[in-house]
């Protein structure tokens, strides 16, 4: 692999005597070494030869290196890309990691890519989220940092759910000390289960979405949960360059899907079409190989994910408040938020998801019988409203998904004249 820095060099109208602002505390180092010598680099471009000494620099170099460096090989993928990026070398400076080079013709392999999906992916990936939300993106959002963006902006959002439960929660417990006993005791209940209802409404309103999201995949193929690592350089800040990862979708955008991953991971199985053909035959019906898959079935996957983002907000709010009704049932506040009181921690843990199911169903059966005519109307009217929303949602998905077979007819009218303005 050559490292050509002549290209960077070109970029610099003047470097002599000190480094041109914005450039990292490294690159500065190296032209500021190199201030002399613009001539000589450009007409022997450094080398670096994996599982190779490096020589020492040549006579005319302002400075020599004082031994000769062994840089590893990098590992590469069969596609030829670079999936561990070595530090390469320059001269005057030594191995310097590939990141904190100016961008030129090779990135070293630094490009998005699409993940496999685990059963434990999407939990890693929020886990990462809150925890950059807490240590990273807060902290630079306050410090007003140029590399702040608008993904950071949104994953934010998450905090003020967590931190407004806590708060609504805290509301109904911290000044139960100075209730009589009966007050502090329903002030207690309260707070539970005010907890409850926020657990419940999350955990609903995550289901809804998942059987929203899986329920689109099985009628267009599309996972609407594949997930991408993408790669940032972010620009120089404090003197120092750094690359950040972030998790994203490849369709969490309609407008701008990520069409270019698919199609590369399609390449790199034989097939740059072969997400498209897969969809058109096992969900359009499709006998045959189209002649421009990408073409036919991009429009028609827009299409459905249009419907469907839009029915899977509807019904995972439905859900959602479903959720919390139940959490207010009799059941949850007299049983379940009052189980392993007396039986020990570990006996409580050991029966908890058969005690949480049990209540659950009670509660659900209770919201929907309701305590009176027009309790049962308001809970039954809940329930069918969330459950027609995703009934309805996945079958409009559904319709106009389809290709249409029939040849069109072309006809020429040739008595019509052709004029040319």
């Amino acid at each position: 692999m050559t490292l050509n820095v002549t290209n960077n060099l070109n970029k610099i109208q003047t470097f002599k005597g000190s480094a041109p602002a914005g450039l990292s505390s490294l690159n500065a180092a190296y032209l500021n070494r190199m201030g002399g010598q613009n001539s000589a680099v450009q007409s022997a471009p450094a080398q670096y030869t994996p599982q190779a000494q490096i020589p020492a620099a040549q006579n005319t170099m302002q400075h020599n290196v004082s031994s000769p460096q062994t840089l590893p090989a990098p590992v590469m993928q069969p596609n030829g890309a670079i999936s561990n990026p070595m530090p390469a070398y320059m001269p005057g400076v030594g191995a310097v990691p590939s990141g904190y080079f100016m961008p030129g013709d090779n990135n070293h392999g630094s490009e998005d890519r699409i993940i496999k999906k685990t059963p434990l992916t999407g939990a890693r990936i929020m886990a990462d989220k809150i925890a950059k939300d807490i240590f990273v993106y807060a902290p630079k959002g306050m410090q007003g940092s140029k590399n702040s963006n608008f993904y950071e902006y949104l994953s934010l959002g998450i905090v003020p759910y967590i931190t407004g439960s806590a708060m609504m929660i805290a509301t109904s417990v911290a000044a139960k000390k100075f209730f009589n006993p009966n007050d502090a005791k329903a002030s207690g209940m309260m707070g539970k289960g005010v907890a409850m209802g926020v657990i419940l409404y999350a955990a609903m309103k995550w289901a809804a979405s998942k059987v929203m999201n899986k329920g689109t995949e099985l009628i267009t193929g599309v996972d609407m949960d594949m997930p991408y690592k993408k790669v940032i350089n972010e620009l120089p800040e404090n003197g120092r360059e750094k690359v950040v990862t972030e998790f994203h979708k490849v369709f969490e955008s309609v407008d701008f899907p990520r069409w270019d991953l698919i199609n590369k991971e399609g390449e790199e199985n034989g097939n740059r079409y072969e997400f498209y053909d897969k969809i058109a035959k096992d969900k359009l019906g499709c006998d045959g190989p189209l002649n421009a898959p990408d073409q036919v079935v991009q429009p028609l996957i827009k299409q459905a994910l249009t419907k469907a983002m839009a029915a899977r907000s509807i019904a995972s709010f439905l859900w959602a408040g479903v959720g919390v009704a139940i959490a207010a049932q009799k059941p949850f506040a007299e049983e379940f938020l009052n189980f392993g009181r007396n039986a020990g921690v570990l006996n409580a843990l050991k029966h908890l998801p058969k005690n949480f199911a049990e209540v659950f169903v009670k509660s659900a059966k209770q919201l929907w019988k309701g305590s009176s005519a027009k309790s049962a109307i308001v809970g039954k009217g809940l329930v069918l409203a969330a459950a027609a929303t995703t009934v309805l949602g996945l079958l409009n998905v559904k319709r106009g998904y389809k290709v249409d077979k029939k040849q069109s007819e072309t006809k020429i009218d040739y008595k019509k004249d052709y004029v040319e303005n």
